[in-house]
């Protein structure tokens, strides 16, 4: 041993995992306990939140689905995210398997294009699309909610398979084509099977958007075609209660639902690095 490595103190692993450790501990509990928050104020009996609660009811989970707004706007949002969730993967698809494999002029613009919704405020997009709607006479309707959440939501989507395809060997593909197999089947039987974490990650994604954008449905809505987040929004306008505490839990339970369906069916670790 040198007398210059001689004189340098070795660190025991402990010395710098145990900060770590503590300051990863502070970021998961700043991020959990807003959300324990939420859950146990909706079950507080008293209007105003008390702490210790003198009781606990689950009375505004009775008023959110015994009201009838709630029950419509739960019913539009079901139905838009059904909508927009396979309508944007299947274009995510296409457009991330042709931004990634193809080459031609003009790719980069194209996909600058895809992800400029990212880019540009919700609020001026639900305003450009509420004026275009206007021009081409498309008011107030549900198509209307669909094309805007596809187009909001298709950034993500893109961005996320293409994450997955950019981590697939080219070389697969091109020796299932020299084999005999068409472009149409080696896509089919090759390519989507190994994308299938980016697939479920893009409906992911989408889903959460479609349940809680605000800042582009707002402009796109009228009482017949309100989003279940635009309700709670206006309810919190009017009334004080800790039924949107309610509403919150039960969107935090669905995206719990989600996490343990990737789990089961793909696993966190794999959806997580999109590998």
């Amino acid at each position: 041993m040198s007398k210059k490595t001689a004189g340098i103190k070795s660190r025991e692993p402990g010395s710098i995992g145990i900060p770590l450790g503590l300051i990863g501990a502070g970021v998961v509990a700043f991020l959990i306990i807003p959300v324990g928050f939420v859950i146990f104020y909706s079950f507080n009996k008293e209007v105003y939140f008390v702490f210790p609660p003198k009781e606990f009811t689950i009375e505004w989970y009775k008023n959110f689905f015994s009201a009838h707004f709630f029950r419509h706007s739960s019913v539009i949002s079901l139905g838009l995210a059904a909508a927009v969730t396979p309508l944007s993967t299947i274009i995510a698809i296409a457009a991330s398997y042709g931004l990634v494999r193809g080459r031609f002029k003009g790719a980069s613009t194209l996909n600058a294009l895809l992800l400029s919704p990212v880019i540009i405020p919700g609020v001026i997009t639900g305003m450009a699309l509420m004026a275009f709607f206007g021009i081409v006479g498309m008011h107030w309707s549900f198509l209307n909610l669909v094309i805007a959440m596809t187009l909001v939501c298709l950034p993500y989507a893109v961005r996320t398979i293409s994450a997955n395809l950019h981590g697939l060997n080219p070389s697969i593909e091109e020796a299932a084509i020299n084999l005999g197999a068409s472009r149409w089947t080696t896509f089919l039987q090759i390519v989507l099977p190994q994308i299938r974490p980016g697939i479920l990650g893009s409906m992911v994604f989408v889903l959460a958007t479609v349940l809680t954008d605000v800042s582009v449905s707002i402009f796109l809505t009228d009482y017949g075609t309100s989003t279940l987040a635009i309700t709670t929004l206006g309810y919190m306008r009017h009334r004080d209660d800790p039924t949107v505490a309610a509403v919150a839990a039960l969107l935090i339970a669905l995206t719990v639902i989600l996490v343990l369906l990737v789990e089961r069916f793909i696993g966190l670790e794999k959806f997580m690095t999109l590998d």
